[in-house]
């Protein structure tokens, strides 16, 4: 049995040739009784390695926290949705390439949660783009200024999921309404996608010089979308202020 564990860490570390002759070198040197050993140096190389990669795909994510489900104040707004956020955290909607749009008012976990989700599906090997809109039309500018926009779009491309922030926050110029709409467009059902935005759905074309490009962006973001609804007071603000009950309003 240990050789054979042994023979599947060879694997796992890509190391073919060991693997393949691991029981004639074993049959040779009688050495199956001394595995134990080299069993576990190999697992620590093994999660090392994760580790490593963990970081990297991290780092290439540009999340700008981590946090995670467990880290979040479930108690604080009982209004929000656990058991979607839980489901949604599960995975299957990255690997349905689905929309996940989480809107509502600010301070209220939007954030919080699609970081979170980003940074579990980054720990199963999931490639993560995670970037407000704004700095996703700041990159977008300085990427066609450099004439390099061929290599931003690749990377967000070729993410797995996309996260992103604060969607309808800023207006965009002509040029910078047709790349964001290139990159929804090409995306299509080859990339989840998580949105945050805390501005009313009505008011996103807004954001866009083009009421027709307006429409189209809105259309392909919508396409196939779970919408998660995110109410009640904001808990950065908590202890802060005061919220008045909806009933005196």
């Amino acid at each position: 049995m240990n050789h054979q564990l042994l023979e599947k860490q060879l694997s796992q570390l890509r190391l073919a040739t060991a693997a393949a002759e691991l029981a004639a070198v074993l049959s040779k040197h009688k050495a199956a009784a001394n595995l134990p050993w080299a069993i576990e140096l190999l697992e620590r190389e093994i999660e090392s390695r994760k580790e490593r990669a963990l970081s990297a795909r991290i780092k290439s994510a540009r999340f700008p926290e981590v946090t995670s489900l467990e880290s979040f104040d479930w108690k604080f707004n009982a209004q929000i949705n656990e058991p979607k956020i839980r489901e949604l955290a599960g995975g299957d909607f990255i690997r349905n390439s689905q929309i996940a749009l989480f809107l509502g008012n600010p301070g209220t976990g939007k954030t919080h949660l699609a970081i979170a989700i980003g940074i579990l599906a980054a720990s199963r090997g999931v490639r993560v783009y995670c970037t407000s809109i704004k700095r996703l039309i700041h990159d977008i500018t300085v990427a066609k200024g450099k004439n390099a926009l061929d290599v931003l779009f690749r990377k967000i491309l070729s993410s797995q999921l996309w996260i992103l922030d604060d969607w309808g926050v800023v207006s965009m110029n002509r040029d910078q309404a047709e790349e964001v709409f290139d990159l929804l467009d090409r995306r299509k059902h080859s990339s989840a996608m998580i949105l945050t935005s805390n501005r009313d759905v009505a008011e996103w074309n807004e954001m866009f010089p083009d009421p027709v490009l307006a429409n189209a962006a809105i259309d392909r973001i919508f396409d196939r979308a779970d919408v998660v609804v995110f109410e009640g007071p904001s808990y950065r603000m908590k202890g802060k202020i005061k919220f008045r009950s909806e009933a005196k309003e």
